[in-house]
C-alpha cells in the first residue's frame, strides 16, 4: 500500500517513522524546499525530532501537496488544525477520487469548527466510508524515542480500518481499532483541553487530591458531551 504523508510537523514525523520502520516507502509532503534539501542531506527533519533518523530510499519528499496526494493510496493528514484548511484547499478535487484519508489532526478547523471529514466533505464532497482517524494516546517525541505507545483508528468499516492500522503496529505501538469516526475526534479537542488545565492546576501547585478530582470531572464531562452530540460513542469507546 501507498502511503502519502502532509504535514512536516513533529506528528508528522513521528508517523513516518512508524511506516518506514515497517519497511514502507512513503510520499511525504513538505512544503518547504529548503527542508526538504537538509532532510535529504542529513537524513532527519532539521526542525522535528532531530534523533529520528530515516532512510533515504524510502522517502520521497515533495513540495507539491497534489503530486504526493496522486501517488499516494492512503493519505495521512497531520497538519496542525490551524493550518489544515490552507493546505488541503491547494488541492484539485480530483486527486481525492478513490484515496483513503487518514486524519491525525487533533482539533477543529478555524473557520467554521468542523470536524476534518466535515471540511472535506463540503469541499470535495468525500464521503465518510473513505475517512478514518488515527489519533492517541501518543507523544511524538516518545514514538521516536521508541517508548511503548498506543494509537486508536476509526474508520466506519472496522476492516478496512483493521487492515490500515496494521501498517502502524510495531514492536512500540500498538494498535486499537473502533467505529466511532466523530466521538474519537471530539474526545480528542477535549482531551488538549483538560491537559491544559492539569497543566494550570500542577502550575498553582494543587495537590493530587484536586487533580485527582479534575480528572474525573473532566471524563464525566467528555462523556456527557459525546454521548449528547455522538450518541452510542461512550458505550462503544468502553
Amino acid at each position: 500500500m501507498q502511503f502519502g504523508i502532509i504535514g512536516g510537523g513533529s506528528w508528522a514525523t513521528a508517523l513516518a517513522k512508524i511506516l518506514t520502520d515497517n519497511g514502507n516507502t512513503i510520499h511525504w509532503y513538505i512544503r518547504n524546499e529548503e527542508s526538504i534539501q537538509s532532510f535529504k542531506k542529513r537524513r532527519h527533519n532539521p526542525h522535528y525530532l532531530s534523533s529520528a533518523y530515516f532512510n533515504p530510499a524510502q522517502l520521497h519528499l515533495d513540495a507539491d501537496i497534489n503530486a504526493v496526494i496522486e501517488a499516494s493510496e492512503v493519505v495521512v493528514v497531520a497538519v496542525p488544525s490551524a493550518y489544515v484548511e490552507e493546505a488541503l484547499l491547494q488541492v484539485s478535487a480530483d486527486k481525492w477520487v478513490g484515496k483513503k484519508i487518514v486524519s491525525a489532526v487533533k482539533g477543529i478547523t478555524p473557520t467554521k469548527n468542523q470536524l476534518l471529514h466535515e471540511f472535506l466533505n463540503e469541499h470535495f464532497h468525500i464521503p465518510l466510508e473513505q475517512y478514518f482517524t488515527l489519533l492517541g494516546p501518543c507523544h511524538a517525541e516518545e514514538v521516536a524515542a521508541e517508548k511503548l505507545s498506543y494509537l486508536t483508528f476509526s474508520g466506519v468499516d472496522a476492516d478496512q480500518t483493521a487492515a490500515i492500522a496494521k501498517y502502524f503496529t510495531t514492536d512500540y505501538i500498538n494498535t486499537v481499532v473502533n467505529t466511532d469516526v466523530v466521538g474519537v475526534q471530539y474526545a480528542a479537542v477535549m482531551k488538549n483541553i483538560y491537559a491544559l488545565g492539569a497543566g494550570i492546576a500542577h502550575g498553582l501547585e494543587y495537590g493530587d487530591n484536586f487533580l485527582s478530582v479534575y480528572i474525573a470531572n473532566c471524563a464525566s464531562e467528555m462523556s456527557a458531551f459525546l454521548e449528547k452530540i455522538a450518541p452510542g460513542s461512550c458505550q462503544e469507546n468502553n
